[in-house]
């Protein structure tokens, strides 16, 4: 796991602004690849502004979401408004000039620039794409994306290979946020970087969304970088939701056995704390998106899970005074939650 550095309250003070209207909303969203049910009806929408953690282990959807949202990938069904323009059905001429609205870091920096542009080149593609300002224009606006991400112009002429895996994040950043999005898709954007410079890149992005002012959805399976830069967080597995909730009221009081679970899993800074610490372990692995299990996806690996759970999906309501949203039978609608 990341080691998330210290909190900083102001990227998530600049980062709500009044009365918020949505920046991303997304609507019954299913992505089947042939028989395998990746996203299998997800309801989410991140205020303008606003940074959601969408989190989950590895093949819970989460990387696949993304690509639907930012229509790398045509949706099988739902819809998708960014800006409150719906793009799921637009072909891929009409949809062109909204790019400039939406934009995407990958998890690996070193396969998604291409290795044949130079640095320069490759920040300023969005530019050239949607025509914007004139050729002095755009190097400008080039040099100051570049040192915004802490990079400077003299690596504008270099080439991706010339570079360090955090530079190359920083390329990509730059590249993602030159044309200044309203949205962000930042998918597992640290992963993939040394231990070292994961911390700086999480609070590079943190100071960029604080600057600028656009909406991310942040999909990691990385707890404490959540913690540290989200507003609000999503749980997700198997292809659903199953616990959507501000970032402390999730941290302070998971309601969802799943959401428990990740939690229990996840390390704590204070070693005597984390000692004490029960872990919750579960059993088995994730099943397969191709055959999905009845019920409650997550029956199968629950702890406290009772027959109601493997014939009745659980929807995904409000419960609570401070408006969470669990999909869970043994969650009351005041929030009490089972004890693992």
């Amino acid at each position: 796991m990341t080691a998330a550095p210290a909190p900083d309250p102001a990227p998530r003070a600049a980062a709500a602004p009044a009365a918020p209207g949505p920046a991303l909303e997304v609507t019954g969203l299913v992505k089947h690849f042939g028989p395998v049910r990746a996203v299998d009806g997800v309801d989410l929408a991140v205020a303008e502004g606003e940074v959601l953690g969408l989190v989950g282990e590895s093949g819970s959807g989460k990387s696949t979401l993304g690509r639907c949202v930012t229509r790398l990938v045509p949706v099988t069904a739902g819809s998708v408004r960014i800006g409150g323009r719906e793009i799921a059905r637009l072909s891929r001429h009409a949809i062109r000039p909204l790019r400039r609205g939406f934009n995407i870091v990958f998890q690996d920096p070193s396969s998604s620039l291409n290795p044949r542009l130079t640095v320069g080149d490759i920040a300023g593609e969005p530019l050239r794409q949607h025509r914007l300002g004139t050729a002095a224009q755009r190097r400008n606006r080039v040099i100051e994306m570049l040192d915004s991400v802490g990079l400077g112009s003299e690596v504008i002429r270099r080439y991706p290979h010339e570079l360090s895996g955090g530079q190359r994040q920083r390329v990509s950043l730059a590249r993602a946020l030159v044309a200044e999005p309203a949205l962000l898709v930042a998918d597992e954007p640290t992963s993939a970087l040394d231990v070292s410079v994961q911390a700086s890149v999480l609070n590079l992005i943190a100071r960029l969304q604080r600057d600028m002012g656009f909406a991310c959805l942040f999909i990691t399976h990385d707890l404490a970088s959540v913690e540290y830069l989200a507003q609000r967080v999503a749980v997700m597995y198997l292809g659903v939701l199953v616990e959507v909730a501000d970032r402390a009221e999730l941290f302070e009081r998971p309601r969802h056995p799943y959401t428990q679970a990740l939690l229990s899993a996840a390390p704590i800074p204070d070693p005597a704390a984390q000692r004490q610490r029960r872990r919750v372990v579960l059993s088995g692995e994730m099943p397969s998106p191709v055959s999905p299990p009845p019920g409650c996806r997550f029956h199968t690996r629950c702890p406290v899970a009772v027959d109601r759970c493997a014939v009745e999906v659980p929807p995904l309501r409000p419960v609570g005074p401070a408006g969470a949203l669990v999909a869970c039978h043994l969650v009351g609608d005041d929030g009490t939650a089972p004890s693992l």
